[in-house]
């Protein structure tokens, strides 16, 4: 990226801040004059405002911060910076802070709509008086919006009228507007396009209705960030294909994916982009929350994270919440952050929260050394799921593979798979070769734990970090899982949103 050209009027100081308060100061380059010879000759007046075309913003390497700088206003002792996240403006990211300098830094996150205020102030020894104005320069740090879909449409609708691009390109990104509502009235397909449906505001998420035989589809790269779906209109039975699912028919080849022959004898579409849902809630969940439509489709990566999924099923279920053993594969599966949950009077439930057909290494690898498959539950809840007799996993070409990677950190169970949480997420295989447990609470319903002495969780989860203690939920009733559980709390564990 272009580097900015600083102003070096005498020894000017750049003022660094990471976060609202964390004020440090570096000197700028030396320009010949010094503290004492320098002066504006500016005195006696109101200084000048600065134009927001003028303000230059540089994000870090590692995108984590970035660093504005301005041109010097003559005459100016000095000025007031603001940093704010428009979606949460009672957390200032800086907090009007006096700047001796003309340049500032401050922390950087993706998906924010920043405004930034600068107001250029008097110097009293030159008897000069504060800008009439301060300059606000609005930006993002949204990727690109391709197109808007306007308040209350029904998708299908919009874009049967707006169709997907037929040529291959970038990942298309659709904003839904903040706080606004839409339904989803059938299936959409969006098939080899890599599409990122998202409200472009990370606060007031838009609502999709689902209805009837609602499910969105992908045989390419597909996201959903800061959206809640709704799925209290659907009908069981009518909806038995879960609410995410691979196309049905999808093309040979997704958008942008070469597969290359030297690694892969896959030769069915193969997603290697992930696919995310992220900041994300969804309610009433009568179905799989994902499935693979009985198609030969391998994503190699799904990520669920920073979500609450709440599961309502109307009657029992011989799949799982994620279900893949009809043809197609996830290869990496992560919920990290998320809390899924049935409520205590559900009257159905779901057979596995995993289930999973993944092909044999031979047949998806050209090379052995490189069949990884990955499982992973990390600083998640889960409440009464797979409670009526059903197991946490459910794969028989991962069980007892050499090349798979088992991790399950820093959850608290309640209520699932009565068999044993760990010897089913291990699908009953001992001495598994990659296996990361730590932290993990499995409470029965009736306060009791899953047995560790005998034929239990002892024989799999054997980090001797459980913990044995309630975690003692809010109000579960209606969807609250903050704890008050000492050792939970000590440790940090389970969905980070619950933390007291």
């Amino acid at each position: 990226m272009k580097k900015n050209q600083f102003f070096t009027y005498s020894k000017m100081c750049v003022l660094a801040l990471t976060g609202a308060s964390a004020l440090f100061l570096a000197s700028c380059a030396k320009d010949g004059f010094d503290d004492e010879s320098f002066d504006s000759g500016v005195s006696n007046t109101q200084v000048a405002t600065i134009s927001a075309e003028d303000i230059t913003i540089t994000p870090s390497a590692d995108g984590k911060s970035q660093t504005f700088n301005w041109p010097v206003v003559m005459g100016a002792g000095g000025y007031r910076v603001s940093l704010i996240d428009v979606a949460n403006p009672d957390k200032p990211i800086i907090n009007d802070s006096i700047v001796d300098g003309c340049s500032v830094k401050g922390d950087r996150e993706e998906d924010v709509n920043y405004k930034l205020t600068i107001l250029p102030l008097g110097n009293k020894q030159k008897n000069n008086t504060d800008a009439s104005a301060a300059v606000e320069k609005l930006f993002s740090t949204f990727t690109p919006t391709y197109k808007t879909i306007p308040a209350g449409s029904n998708l299908n609708e919009w874009f049967a009228a707006n169709p997907l691009p037929t040529e291959e390109g970038d990942n298309l990104n659709y904003d839904l507007e903040a706080g606004a509502t839409y339904t989803l009235s059938g299936v959409l397909d969006f098939n080899t396009n890599a599409v990122t449906l998202r409200t472009n505001d990370k606060v007031k998420h838009a609502t999709i209705y689902f209805q009837n035989e609602a499910c969105i589809t992908f045989a390419a790269p597909f996201n959903m960030k800061y959206v809640d779906v709704d799925c209290s209109a659907q009908e069981i039975g009518s909806t038995n294909h879960g609410i995410f699912a691979f196309s049905k028919d999808p093309s040979l080849a997704p958008t942008g994916v070469d597969i290359n022959p030297a690694l892969y004898k896959w030769d069915k579409p193969m997603i290697e982009k992930p696919v995310t849902f992220v900041n994300s809630n969804f309610k009433n969940v009568k179905s799989y929350f994902f499935w693979d439509n009985q198609q030969a489709v391998c994503a190699m990566t799904m990520l669920i994270d920073n979500c609450v999924v709440h599961l309502a099923p109307e009657k029992a279920f011989a799949g799982g919440v994620f279900w893949t053993n009809k043809g197609g594969q996830v290869n990496e599966l992560y919920v990290t952050n998320a809390t899924f949950y049935e409520l205590d009077d559900c009257v159905g439930d779901y057979k596995y929260f995993y289930q999973a057909g993944m092909k044999s290494g031979e047949e998806v690898y050209a090379e052995k050394s490189i069949a990884t498959n990955t499982v992973s539950y990390t600083h998640s809840t889960f409440y009464h799921v797979t409670w009526n007799g059903g197991q946490w996993g459910n794969y028989n070409r991962m069980g007892g593979r050499d090349c798979s990677h088992w991790i399950m950190t820093d959850c608290i169970f309640f209520d699932c798979s009565p068999s044993g949480v760990p010897r089913r997420f291990l699908h009953g295989k001992k001495n598994q070769k990659y296996v990361t447990f730590n932290n993990n609470t499995y409470m029965k319903a009736d306060g009791t734990f899953q047995d560790i002495t005998e034929d239990g969780s002892h024989d799999y989860d054997l980090s001797g970090t459980t913990i044995e203690e309630d975690p003692q939920f809010a109000n579960p009733a209606v969807g609250d899982f903050h704890i008050s559980g000492a050792t939970q709390v000590a440790r940090k564990t389970g969905d980070p949103r619950w933390l007291p």
